[in-house]
């Protein structure tokens, strides 16, 4: 038997066990899907993953402006291009022969242009014109024939109805401003440019509330806005009340209205982004910063405003905070308490759909888990 050392037997090796193909490497998206990279250092890898595709990407902020620009435009254009009076007051106080005469010829040159309000002389037609009722009063008596205006309701206003009235009576008129703007405000655009800058401001803080934190309580949500709506009409009252006596109001009272029209206009943008969703953003744009400014009256009187747009100037809360802070800068207080029940009014109602959307999303909540875990 021969011994000796056996030949070894090479053996294969072993396979390799088998591993599943590996997702890509964390901040890296995929380019096919998305054609993004990671262009900003340390963008977080679940920004980049949710990211919309290249196509959706480019075409829906192209869409979405190009659709408010172009509401913007028309909203504007057609209210503001060839403004004409709809009903604007007029008073009058002069003899029957002279007051039909000129009703008459205004009837004439714009009819449904102005409403007629007679008074029974100069002392009733002032009181008229300082208390809101008439932004202008034609008198006629012993001391001769004039227009008493208040310069408070803006130059526009003042030269289109010293315009209409000249051209009624056929002769030029002395005109007596007898409540003129204050010298800080001398176009009379401060309370127009002070509403729209609160209520972009609304929009803005109701925009980066959500996107911060979409499920925020509302109790929390609640007390921030509140927060908000006292600074902005602090804010707002030290600037133009006092920094550039802009607005003769009183201080407390423009900070309350002020405060309001904030609270107002972030509660209505959250219930629309609430609403629409993706969508709520571009409505609340046109509900609040085109319609509600477009007529808020703080450029031109609601009156000259076209038909199918000046309903909404007694409902949206921009011509509220607008009357309210104009009667309580010039006019005695007028329209102050109905500006006031309507911003309330919008807050609070805002605030009760609010509400009721959150009560029905934990009514839906519990139900959805029960039915997922039963399917399962």
């Amino acid at each position: 038997m021969h011994h000796g050392i056996q030949p070894s037997v090479s053996m294969p090796p072993p396979a390799a066990p088998y591993a599943p193909p590996t997702k890509p490497a964390v901040g890296h998206v995929r380019h096919a899907r998305h054609a993004l990279v990671d262009t900003e250092p340390g963008l977080p890898a679940p920004v980049l993953a949710a990211a919309a595709g290249a196509r959706k990407a480019v075409l829906v902020p192209v869409l979405t402006a190009l659709a408010i620009g172009t509401v913007f435009v028309a909203v504007y254009l057609a209210a503001f291009h060839a403004p004409s009076a709809r009903h604007q007051p007029v008073g009058i106080a002069a003899p029957d022969k002279v007051a039909a005469h000129t009703e008459l010829a205004l009837n004439n040159e714009a009819p449904d242009g102005y409403t007629f309000y007679r008074y029974p002389d100069a002392a009733a037609a002032r009181r008229a014109v300082t208390h809101d009722e008439v932004p202008a009063a034609l008198v006629a008596d012993g001391r001769g024939t004039r227009l008493l205006v208040a310069g408070a309701e803006g130059p526009s206003t003042v030269s289109s109805l010293d315009m209409a009235l000249t051209g009624a009576v056929g002769k030029p008129l002395p005109v007596k401003d007898v409540l003129p703007l204050v010298a800080g405000d001398s176009r009379g655009l401060s309370v127009f440019y002070a509403a729209f800058g609160v209520v972009l401001a609304g929009f803005l803080f109701a925009v980066s509330s959500y996107q911060i934190a979409p499920r925020l309580r509302l109790a929390v949500r609640v007390a921030s806005m509140l927060v908000f709506a006292a600074a902005s009409g602090l804010m707002v009252a030290l600037i133009a009340h006092t920094a550039l006596s802009a607005l003769p109001a009183p201080f407390a009272v423009v900070t309350l209205v002020v405060g309001l029209l904030a609270w107002a206009a972030a509660a209505a943008a959250g219930v629309l982004l609430r609403v629409f969703g993706p969508l709520g953003m571009p409505v609340a744009s046109v509900v609040l910063l085109i319609l509600g400014n477009a007529t808020s009256g703080g450029i031109l009187p609601t009156t000259f405003l076209p038909s199918w747009l000046s309903p909404l100037a007694s409902i949206l809360p921009p011509a509220a905070a607008v009357r309210g802070l104009r009667g309580a800068a010039y006019f005695h207080d007028a329209h102050l308490t109905g500006a006031v029940a309507t911003l309330a009014a919008w807050g609070l109602g805002c605030l009760a759909v609010q509400y009721v959307l959150d009560r029905v999303a934990a009514r839906r909540t519990p139900a959805a888990t029960a039915n997922l875990a039963f399917a399962r």
